[in-house]
């Protein structure tokens, strides 16, 4: 199969792929039992391996046989894992404390039930729109048996 792209299209896809590794490897390590996706780095290479025929020289250095999106690139693709990254973790926050908050309320069940789920809902909503209007400033953390830090 041969696809044909244009400069542009060339460099946008230069974009998704440095974007999608960065999802799929970015907090692996590469250790045993954590080891990067390989598949994804191996097609990103092969990519930036076209670099000259795209002229996209100026994202992309090559070092031997291997193939690097620049420094310069990465820096300015890196606001789109930023603001992916702070979305996440207001999502994620609230998920867990709603979570933690529904189990107090109903205590372990072996599935929720649709009742469940809607509580579930209005409690992560109520999180989502207390961080949205205060971020952190509201939230303490207590320690058995002590007063709530600020």
């Amino acid at each position: 199969m041969k696809i044909e792209l244009t400069n542009k299209q060339y460099r946008d896809l230069i974009e998704l792929l440095f974007l999608g590794n960065w999802l799929a490897n970015a907090t692996r390590t590469g250790a045993e039992g954590d080891e990067r996706l390989e598949k994804y780095e191996l097609l990103q290479h092969y990519i930036l391996s076209h670099a000259k025929n795209f002229q996209a020289d100026d994202v992309v250095t090559e070092e031997g046989t291997s193939f690097y999106t620049t420094m310069e690139f990465e820096e300015s693709i890196m606001p789109i894992v930023e603001e992916y990254d702070d979305s996440t973790f207001w999502e994620q926050l609230s998920m867990k404390l709603a979570n933690r908050d529904l189990l107090k309320e109903i205590g372990p069940v072996s599935e929720l039930k649709e009742k469940h789920r809607t509580r579930l809902f209005e409690l992560e909503e109520e999180y989502e729109v207390e961080f949205e209007e205060n971020g952190l400033r509201n939230l303490v953390l207590m320690k058995q048996g002590n007063k709530p830090k600020k």
